[in-house]
């Protein structure tokens, strides 16, 4: 199991919406803040995105930064179809499989 922390303060919840509405939850290294309790495919979810950093180190967020430009370059949505954002939601597909 990868190494992790789940931090749960229900007052993210509004400090996030300023900048993403429906967001529930963020990983910085291998710490994941959630304003609420992740469900199991959510918090694999998340469990990808820590794997994430730790595949790219400190680059990590410039690496999805341009994941996100590249998205929108070619037409997409920046956050749904972010190939990182594609890789955590099927490491969450597989836990459930």
């Amino acid at each position: 199991m990868t190494p992790h922390r789940v931090v749960t303060w229900p007052w993210l919840r509004g400090v996030g919406r300023l900048v993403l509405r429906d967001w529930l939850a963020i990983t910085i290294g291998r710490t994941i803040f959630a304003w609420r309790v992740l469900t199991d495919d959510e918090l694999e979810h998340e469990l990808e995105h820590v794997r994430q950093w730790s595949r790219f180190g400190p680059s990590f967020p410039i690496a999805y930064m341009a994941a996100s430009m590249l998205a929108r370059r070619r037409g997409g949505r920046w956050y749904r179809d972010n190939r990182f954002e594609a890789e955590a939601r099927e490491a969450a597909r597989r836990k459930r499989a």
